[in-house]
């Protein structure tokens, strides 16, 4: 403790400062996109931030509310807007997406978010940054519009009402903008928000503005200066925030992995995505229980807490405690803040979530990742966003079925010293002659099918032979083994036979367990060798022993 009283105390502090100036803001807009008081957005980044800091191991990732999640929680919430009970339900889907989460991490099903490709997530991201621009319209311009679940509906009402755009709110967002894109081209980066509100703030006040018609945070809620109280999650609504709630846990975990991953962590170890999905649990499940929104890995909080000089997890701990001293003293103060001003914030926020540059390579890179992009893109416009969150994993799972289902097939022609050239598979085996097919890929059942029809026939051919390589293939279940057994009895049919090489440990296993082994014969079957293609070269040599011993 000495230690890090002297070399890091003073670092970190100094971080928390400036993540508690850059997240404070930040936060109160996050709770305005997700429809519901900003200082349940407050809350969040003082208990789940300082929760995740004591109990994640992560160094520099701070947790806290972010653009998308709070998108999804404002497509959840919309259709109660209004009604009494909203406090509730967010604070039971808080909670609901805290067990969620911890169960997943301790089940130890970490490694699952590698599957949500990336064409997918840029998709999601993308849309959901889309909407947070176009969702803060209403504020940026002082058009009024009614609540609505999705946001084309409510675009297309605000554009009927052009002629109510009130100017001295629009110049608020405008300046608002301004500054903060300005200040992001410097040195002082990390305050340009502060920097923003507070310019705007005191213009308002100048100008009085607020009598102009300019709506503040206090016109929307009060900010108490004081801590959360604990509240309980209501039984009776985790029925009915279930769905949503499964949504905002896997999105929120594939976004903290994402983050996790990005970051140079001290002495380049890679956080364990499992212990790391339990503390974002914990985060989330505290959080709710003190009122707060949905947390995750920041990417902007993280961002200005590693330029800000984090030296360690405290720099997130003392971010949440100084959040929750202005909470306490300055609480009059965040209320004369501009509804507006926070809109402008989202506004270049959800920009710089739109990266042009990932979509262009996503849509020359391939068919399918362009293909996926669209679809889910298209989703989040037109589909409650907790919809299109499944919809994305529905689609990540369809791309990795049908790469994973393709098999690379070649034959490899003999050329003397270990050494073979590839050359394509004949649709006819030669008599008498070793084939090598060598075969790469997932020997699953729709890739087996696949092996079935590309396999070359041995109709009509006497004594082919073929050797099937399968170096690096491990899953290999009912359907492949009895693929196998059948290509055999065909070859066998005609004279010939079929031998295995480069077979793995989990294939060979899989054999001796259906009794494969046995019907294929235990001779033609060899293990894989630590020394690259001499399986093969040991399969080809008996083979040609066998068909010189059956010719004679």
């Amino acid at each position: 403790m000495n230690k890090y009283v002297r070399h890091d105390l003073a670092d970190d502090a100094l971080a928390g400062l400036t993540g508690a100036i850059a997240g404070a803001p930040q936060a109160m807009a996050f709770a305005i996109v997700a429809g519901v008081s900003p200082v349940y957005g407050l809350y969040a980044a003082i208990v789940s931030t300082i929760v995740a800091g004591l109990t994640g191991i992560s160094t520099y990732m701070t947790t806290g509310p972010t653009n998308a999640l709070a998108v999804v929680v404002g497509s959840t919430l919309a259709p109660f807007a209004g009604s009494d009970n909203i406090a509730a339900r967010l604070i039971t889907l808080t909670f609901l997406v805290g067990v969620i989460q911890v169960t997943i991490g301790l089940l130890r099903l970490g490694s699952l978010t590698r599957f949500v490709a990336n064409s997918v997530m840029t998709g999601f991201v993308t849309g959901a940054a889309l909407l947070v621009l176009l969702g803060q319209l209403d504020h940026l311009t002082g058009i009024p519009a009614d609540s609505h679940s999705l946001i084309l509906p409510k675009l297309a009402e605000m554009v009927s009402h052009l002629t109510q755009l009130h100017l001295p709110t629009l110049s608020v967002g405008i300046a608002t903008i301004i500054i903060i894109v300005c200040l992001h081209r410097t040195r002082f980066s990390s305050f340009a928000t502060l920097v923003a509100i507070i310019v705007t703030s005191i213009g308002i006040a100048l100008t009085n503005g607020n009598a102009h018609g300019i709506e503040l945070v206090s016109d929307l809620s009060s900010i108490p200066n004081s801590l959360p109280e604990m509240s309980l999650p209501e039984p009776e609504l985790m029925s009915e925030m279930m769905l949503a709630a499964l949504a905002l846990a896997v999105l929120g975990l594939v976004q903290t992995a994402a983050l996790a991953q990005g970051i140079d962590e001290p002495g380049n170890q890679s956080p364990a995505a499992s212990r790391e999905f339990v503390s974002q649990g914990m985060s989330n499940i505290l959080g709710g229980l003190f009122r707060g929104m949905p947390a995750g890995g920041s990417l902007s909080r993280t961002a200005v807490n590693i330029k800000a000089g984090a030296r360690s997890r405290w720099a997130n701990i003392w971010a949440g405690v100084f959040i929750a001293l202005i909470m306490i003293l300055l609480s009059g103060l965040a209320e004369r803040i501009a509804l507006a001003a926070l809109a402008g914030h989202l506004v270049v926020a959800a920009t710089t979530l739109i990266s042009p540059a990932r979509i262009r390579f996503i849509w020359d890179a391939s068919w399918t990742g362009r293909w996926a992009m669209g679809v889910t893109f298209i989703s989040t416009l037109v589909l409650p966003l907790q919809y299109s969150v499944y919809v994305g994993i529905v689609l990540s799972l369809v791309l990795y079925i049908q790469q994973s289902s393709q098999l690379h097939i070649t034959r490899l022609a003999p050329m003397g010293g270990y050494l073979f050239r590839e050359a394509p598979v004949p649709s006819i085996l030669p008599d008498n002659e070793p084939t090598i097919i060598s075969v790469s890929g997932h020997l699953y059942f729709a890739a087996m099918r696949d092996l079935e029809q590309r396999l070359p026939k041995p109709n009509g051919v006497r004594r082919p032979v073929v050797i099937l390589r399968l170096r690096g293939d491990t899953l290999l279940a009912g359907t492949g083994t009895t693929a196998l057994v059948n290509y055999a009895q065909q070859l066998r049919a005609n004279g010939g036979k079929l031998v295995l090489c480069g077979v793995e440990d989990p294939v060979l296993e899989t054999l001796q367990r259906t009794g494969a082994l046995s019907q294929l014969g235990k001779e033609n079957v060899f293990h894989a060798n630590d020394v690259l293609l001499t399986s093969l070269q040991q399969a080809l040599n008996y083979v040609n022993r066998w068909l010189e011993e059956s010719s004679d």
